[in-house]
């Protein structure tokens, strides 16, 4: 398979009387017309052959000024990755592990769920070197933020960084001129966010949120490949963390369902090429803990795509009250546990537990089955409760002794 630009080359060596290793099938018109009169041409009449071939076509002059502006045997130089290497910059980061520098980091969730609040705490423990949730330092302590707030509510913002005592003259808001709204894909708007990170040289840059700085549409390719691609180029020029808050498709139901739903990256709405541009994508959802859903329950901050190595283990954190008001993000280095019914089983074992408890000096098997019998658990019920507590429950003698008894563990322990 010949491209055009072969195809001329591929004339323009033979007309030249070098060795070509070509087939008039792979041409294309008008240069197979051109090949094919090369190859039957007398030796030193090429050019005059070529020149009579080509007279009854309206382009000729076109056509013969492409192949002489060719120079014969000009072979393309193709570096390979060792050739370039040197010139790339090594993988970097703002948060180790969470947000690349340079690169595209989205946070998506549903509405409600708190994206706002993170980007707003990442942003306080950057200009206040607080260090990030799972303890990683921060690698520019005190340097400046960008937030982009497409929402244009920025007493909001205001009200939340006065709460966390941030340091507010360290946190730059970009917002539209009056009567607009923000469009990053217009070039107004391109260079003046571009050219505030060239003058702040930020640490991270929040965007707030894709569809908001964005009045094209989110569902095809074409719609954001502009907005990402400009995206990409500015992270990298400006080597900063560039966190792009996106919201989630409606699922079946909608409600609260979306908050707490285990999101996959199928979840996030727009194209799939938003996910696909993004070199880490985090979700963030609330945790049903309980029996009821809770809007203010815990969050699961977790990662669902990264191209840059291991993915980070999730992390949790509660909202609290600040003084003397607002509220802040009491992060922990575990995510919670989402809530599940109780079995049967689970029921089971709690009761086995609390009958051993409160008998610490052992009861034999038969009758702990007769004990539980009462409360409606089998005797095979039972036994798969006694080992599902392996290492909580002992023999006081061994499990085939007659008068073997079950102890619970910390009785053991203290006797």
């Amino acid at each position: 398979m010949l491209t055009e630009n072969m195809q001329i080359q591929a004339i323009a060596d033979r007309l030249a009387g070098m060795p070509v290793d070509a087939d008039a099938r792979e041409f294309d018109m008008p240069w197979k017309l051109c090949w094919q009169t090369l190859e039957t041409a007398q030796a030193g009449q090429e050019d005059q052959a070529l020149q009579s071939a080509t007279a009854g076509l309206v382009d000729q002059q076109k056509i013969l000024e492409s192949i002489l502006a060719v120079r014969p045997g000009y072979r393309p130089i193709i570096p390979s990755l060792k050739d370039i290497s040197a010139t790339l910059d090594p993988i970097e980061w703002v948060w180790d592990g969470w947000i690349p520098r340079g690169l595209i980091t989205v946070l998506a969730a549903s509405q409600g769920s708190g994206k706002s609040f993170v980007a707003t705490d990442l942003a306080w423990r950057i200009i206040h070197d607080q260090g990030f949730p799972d303890s990683s330092p921060v690698k520019r302590p005190g340097a400046n933020v960008i937030y982009v707030d497409a929402e244009m509510v920025p007493q909001i913002l205001n009200e939340r960084a006065g709460h966390y005592g941030l340091d507010r003259s360290k946190l730059f808001v970009m917002l539209p001129d009056p009567g607009e709204m923000i469009d990053l894909g217009r070039e107004y708007y391109q260079k003046k966010l571009t050219e505030m990170a060239a003058r702040l040289q930020p640490e991270l840059i929040i965007i707030d949120s894709l569809s908001s700085v964005h009045t094209g549409g989110q569902n095809n390719v074409e719609d954001v490949r502009t907005l990402l691609g400009y995206l990409i180029r500015l992270a990298s020029a400006a080597r900063c963390g560039l966190l792009l808050i996106h919201h989630i498709r409606k699922p079946p139901g909608g409600g609260q369902r979306m908050m707490n739903l285990d999101l996959g990256m199928e979840d996030v709405s727009g194209s799939s090429f938003i996910t696909q541009q993004a070199r880490v994508v985090i979700s963030l959802r609330v945790m049903q803990t309980g029996p009821d859903f809770d809007p203010n329950g815990p969050r699961e901050f977790k990662m669902i795509k990264t191209n840059l190595g291991l993915y980070s283990k999730p992390l949790g954190f509660s909202f609290i009250s600040l003084e003397p008001a607002g509220v802040g993000l009491d992060w922990q280095i575990e995510a919670p546990k989402v809530y599940r019914e109780p079995s049967l089983l689970d029921e089971c074992m709690e009761w086995l537990e609390d009958l051993l408890r409160a008998n610490p000096e052992g009861l034999k098997p038969m009758d702990v089955v007769s004990e539980g019998k009462v409360e409606g658990y089998s005797r095979a019920l039972i036994y798969r409760a006694r080992k599902g507590l392996r290492g909580k429950i002992e023999n006081t003698i061994g499990h085939k002794a007659p008068n073997n008894c079950w102890k619970w563990a910390d009785a053991i322990e203290r006797q």
